[in-house]
């Protein structure tokens, strides 16, 4: 589970090229430019924080993709300026709440890898900071290895709308980083690891409660039970999201160490991965 440390861009020299530029601000809804043409990724705002995600209040556009206008119609794009920038994939909503709502009580802003993977969040941010008069931006933080950071700007239009813009990007040269985890409804999918282990989560009970593994070992979450759960590393780390009864999920243990982890859902659930 490898990290690396990325330097974010300004926030204000992000939204001030976007933002500004485009007009976007007052109620305009669209999706942005992707760095990858073939790749969106779906974003939330939950209530509850990064650590302990809640149910989906605010639906975003998806982050990447082809820009939209507020009617749904696709807009031509136009290369400018250097051709090294890094590129940035963008997603800008109008939310039905004013800021201060979004502020009052605990929100975070959350991406995932694909529709695919919608169990895999790939970045996330809290809401919360120094307002800059209607304005308050975030950072969103790379979660699972996913090689992904971000900013979201958030600005209150004064008529009990918040316009949400994510700009999030990609570490050059990765695309995806180590250990990164998958989550799909009933199969596992293709797996390259040197060995397997598997977890059934069965009775409101992780089964077995604590594995040993070697390094390397993939490991694989199945719910067993008609109650929605979660695998959830203490501390942050991997996270499967919600798994609905028969929903998989799959995390590869590249380094030593004792990692434990618990339902969001239900906290008297814990398990330990023991990796050698």
């Amino acid at each position: 589970m490898h990290r690396t440390a990325r330097r974010l861009m300004p926030p204000a020299a992000m939204v001030a090229a976007f933002i500004v530029g485009t007009g976007l601000v007052g109620g305009y809804q669209a999706r942005g430019t992707s760095a990858h043409e073939s790749e969106t990724h779906p974003a939330h705002i939950h209530n509850g924080s990064c650590a302990s995600l809640g149910d989906v209040v605010y639906p975003l556009n998806d982050v990447g993709g082809p820009m939209m206008d507020a009617n749904g119609t696709p807009m031509a794009g136009m290369e400018m300026g250097a051709s090294s920038a890094i590129p940035a994939d963008v997603s800008v909503t109008t939310v039905q709440a004013d800021l201060n709502t979004l502020l009052g009580s605990a929100y975070a802003i959350n991406v995932h890898e694909s529709a695919e993977n919608i169990g895999n969040y790939i970045a996330c941010g809290d809401i919360g900071g120094s307002m800059m008069g209607s304005d308050l931006a975030i950072g969103l933080g790379e979660l699972n290895d996913s090689g992904y950071s971000g900013v979201a700007w958030l600005h209150d239009n004064g008529d009990g709308t918040t316009t949400v813009s994510v700009f999030l990007t990609e570490a050059e040269g990765e695309g995806g980083g180590e250990g990164a985890a998958t989550a799909e409804a009933g199969a596992t999918g293709g797996e390259s690891a040197a060995s397997a282990m598997t977890v059934d989560i069965k009775d409101f009970a992780f089964n077995p409660p604590s594995i040993e593994v070697a390094a390397g070992t993939t490991v694989t979450w199945t719910n067993s039970d008609s109650a929605p759960h979660t695998a959830t590393q203490d501390g942050g780390g991997f996270q499967s999201g919600r798994l609905d009864q028969g929903q998989s999920f799959s995390f590869t243990f590249d380094t030593a160490g004792t990692f434990e982890y618990h339902c969001e859902f239900h906290p008297n659930m814990h398990g330990t991965v023991v990796v050698k």
